[in-house]
């Protein structure tokens, strides 16, 4: 996994608490090799000590604020970061 990049526009977002900021670099940098990040939930939870559940719910909220979009291929999720 590479480094964990954040952009400004992450950091600045009053809108994502500290877990929301995490999670966006997480899957960020696991996106850096195929352009997409394919990790599941409780992938994404075990790296950053979290509940499957607080990692669905962070999912749908960047998705809801743009800064993700999902699409699933071949019974596979994966995660595109819509801001670089």
């Amino acid at each position: 996994m590479g480094c964990i990049i954040i952009n400004d526009n992450i950091i600045e977002d009053k809108n994502l608490n500290s877990t929301d900021k995490m999670v966006y670099g997480l899957v960020k940098a696991l996106s850096n090799d195929k352009g997409y990040c394919f990790a599941t939930n409780d992938y994404i939870g075990k790296k950053l000590n979290l509940s499957k559940s607080t990692i669905s719910n962070t999912i749908s909220k960047l998705k809801k604020l743009d800064y993700i979009k999902t699409k699933t291929v071949d019974y596979q999720r994966r995660i595109f970061m819509n801001y670089e």
